[in-house]
């Protein structure tokens, strides 16, 4: 089995675990989540999540960890938040005032998007990225769904990256995720024990 096909087979299965969590399950990990992310005793994470003046986050879809209530506790500490849109084919992020339905468009695969009118952010300017990911090795390295919009965002910024937060749940560690030289890896990976979501 070839990289592809080993990323394919690991995203199906992910996949398929993430798509039974119940939305009362995702409802009660999205509530509690800024008092987990809080009490992970990590100096450096403390740190960059103290000093962070902008988080970019994203809108979770088909059972991805559901981070609203974490942006909004950002908001609330007077941080800003910024959330992905692809335009021709390039993601950028651009700052929302709150996660109202007047703030975000729908894109053609569901996924809600800031509207067009929103500021894109220069990528200098974030300083912490909340990932999204199918799964992770117990290297940080992230597997994405494949269409490589977080590896080439990262890695154009070479060393001048932000801080990066990859927060999953623990079925989605994975030993066999294969990494390749375009994949970015998380600074801390935040895992949800599976006593929080298991039914």
């Amino acid at each position: 089995m070839n990289v592809n096909e080993e990323k394919a087979r690991i995203r199906k299965e992910i996949r398929r675990r993430r798509e039974q969590l119940s939305s009362s399950v995702l409802s009660d990990i999205e509530k509690s989540l800024p008092d987990f992310i809080s009490a992970i005793d990590d100096s450096e994470l403390k740190k960059e999540l103290k000093n962070a003046k902008r988080v970019a986050l994203y809108r979770s879809i088909n059972g991805e960890v559901p981070v609203d209530g974490l942006a909004g506790f950002f908001m609330s500490q007077g941080k800003k938040c910024c959330f992905p849109r692809i335009e021709n084919d390039t993601m950028v992020f651009c700052d929302c005032d709150s996660l109202e339905d007047g703030e975000f468009d729908q894109s053609s695969i569901g996924i809600k998007e800031p509207v067009s009118t929103k500021h894109v952010v220069d990528p200098k300017d974030i300083d912490v990225v909340v990932l999204p990911a199918v799964a992770y090795n117990e290297e940080g390295t992230r597997l994405g769904m494949g269409g490589g919009f977080y590896d080439r965002y990262i890695g154009d910024l070479g060393s001048d990256r932000p801080y990066l937060l990859g927060i999953c749940y623990e079925f989605q560690i994975c030993s066999d995720v294969p990494g390749t030289d375009n994949d970015i890896s998380a600074d801390f990976i935040a895992v949800i024990p599976e006593e929080e979501y298991g039914e």
